[in-house]
């Protein structure tokens, strides 16, 4: 009797996952580690009844101790999903909860995908979907990361799944707050998805979303209007253009000269809107200057976000790259499958987060939010490719 995929439970590929992600929190030697990048300062200054606030640091990108000004460098999702995890002293034991949560949500995070595939794909298609995700290494080390990668994953999942399910649109809207309260960026594919509801003649569910989705940001853009004089969502627009748009190289930190640091830094209060705000001019005037820079830097942000991020030392691991190597051009066959239902809503996720990053500059990171998604197409440019190059198989078919 030959095996087919399409008898295998979901239940066992998610058990799979679970092991693999577990067995790596347990050995990977990361459960040990005290850095929390951003987030973490955030989150200890606000337990330390300093409100949301950063420190200030040295010409070494070293905080300074007991030098804060109030921020908005990252919006509040993670910070204050990280906050009850600090309280717990011992860092062995924190690792290990905050980490194991993560795993729990990826997996949360798999089965909306699967649940999602399975009413537009055959089962096989839907299954290797859940198996690429499973197996796939990065995803596996996400789960260890401090940062919102695997509630990007969990949020964007869930809002696909319940805009197709067409779920209540107060949830769908809570959904998308809470995904742009994790990364502020995601305001562009969240609204996106909304906007074609809208013109999808679902307009009562689209315009309850977006009114909900608003009341979500409120409090926030409140807050930030309060301190510093603006709604924003976030204060490193600036700077993240300017890293991106600079005279030097790609990426450059930090954005302005130690003499303007000084400056700003005389008025803590106001310090990192007009940093941002100083960041922008700066940008903006380079490209006025050196248009044909500008230009000519498109092409190497594209194949350095869709590629291979090659000044990233961790982009150069053969777990990273070759994994890759396969799965781009899969997936990319895969797009250009007919009868792709869903793939609408997929695109715009990816092509939000390509001029993201042509705007701005590119980050592994940034391509790590969206990987999960792109095992959709894979798979589907997987199974063309097995059914063409093995046409007696009966592994990725749905027939008894």
């Amino acid at each position: 009797m030959r095996f087919r995929l399409s008898e295998v439970s979901p239940g066992y590929l998610l058990l799979a996952a679970g092991l693999l992600r577990f067995g790596f929190i347990l050995f990977s030697g990361r459960l040990n580690g005290e850095e929390y990048w951003e987030y973490g300062q955030l989150a200890e200054n606000l337990l330390a009844g300093k409100g949301y606030s950063f420190p200030f640091v040295d010409e070494n990108l070293h905080f300074l101790p007991g030098q804060l000004y109030p921020s908005a460098l990252m919006p509040p999702g993670y910070v204050f999903f990280l906050l009850p995890f600090l309280l717990i002293k011992e860092s062995l034991i924190r690792n290990f909860l905050l980490f194991s949560l993560q795993a729990a949500l990826s997996l949360l995070a798999m089965k909306f995908i699967y649940r999602w595939a399975e009413k537009r794909f055959e089962k096989p298609v839907a299954l290797l979907i859940l198996l690429l995700q499973a197996l796939y290494p990065e995803l596996i080390f996400a789960v260890t990361t401090v940062g919102p990668t695997v509630w990007f994953h969990l949020l964007f999942a869930a809002l696909l799944f319940g805009l197709a399910e067409k779920k209540h649109p107060v949830l769908i809207g809570i959904l998308a707050g809470l995904l742009v309260l994790m990364r502020s960026e995601a305001i562009l594919p969240a609204s996106l998805l909304l906007l074609t509801e809208f013109v999808a003649t679902r307009r009562n569910t689209a315009l309850v979303a977006a009114f909900t989705l608003v009341l979500c940001l409120t409090p926030w853009l409140i807050r930030n209007q309060l301190q510093f004089g603006k709604p924003m969502l976030s204060a490193s627009v600036g700077v993240n253009f300017y890293r991106g748009n600079n005279p030097g190289q790609m990426g450059d930190w930090p954005v302005l000269p130690e003499a303007a640091e000084k400056q700003f830094r005389s008025l803590p209060a106001s310090y990192e809107s007009k940093v941002d705000s100083a960041a922008m001019s700066s940008a903006i005037g380079w490209i006025i200057e050196n248009p044909s820079d500008f230009i000519f830097r498109l092409p190497e942000k594209l194949l350095r976000f869709w590629w291979l991020d090659w000044p990233d030392p961790r982009t150069r691991h053969l777990l990273y790259m070759l994994p890759w190597v396969f799965c781009l051009p899969l997936g990319i066959a895969g797009l250009w499958m007919k009868n792709f239902e869903g793939r609408r809503q997929l695109l715009m996720l990816f092509l939000s987060y390509t001029a993201i990053v042509l705007i701005f500059f590119p980050q592994a990171r940034y391509l790590s939010l969206i990987k999960f998604f792109w095992f959709v197409p894979v798979a589907l440019g997987l199974k063309e490719l097995w059914t063409t190059a093995f046409p007696g198989s009966k592994f990725l078919s749905s027939r008894p």
